[in-house]
């Protein structure tokens, strides 16, 4: 019977509601910290998503012949990546604010 009331269980028993509080703050803190660094990223993404749609419209425009289409399906990909960046940012918005978070 000693083997299973070991000190170390009971102190461990003791201490869970502290435990508990602490685990929530500290994933609350996380949680924090990851919002503040996708919102700094997601602007980051987005500009890197305009750049190469301009850098593709730029080369559509200089190139000739079979690179000319590369560019051009480049450009459609570009507008496609834009679209469903904003679309998502959209709808993570609306549910944002449908949910209050």
């Amino acid at each position: 019977m000693k083997k299973y009331l070991n000190n170390k269980y009971i102190l461990f028993f003791a201490m869970a509601p502290f435990i508990s509080l602490a685990i929530t703050q500290t994933i609350t803190d996380l949680i924090a910290i990851i919002q503040g660094i996708l919102a700094a990223i997601v602007p980051l993404i987005f500009s890197l998503a305009v750049i190469y749609f301009i850098w593709t419209t730029a080369q559509y425009i200089l190139k000739e012949g079979d690179a000319k289409n590369e560019a051009r399906s480049h450009m459609i990909w570009g507008i496609v990546i834009l679209f469903v960046m904003v679309s998502i940012w959209g709808l993570v918005a609306i549910l944002t604010n449908t949910f209050l978070l």
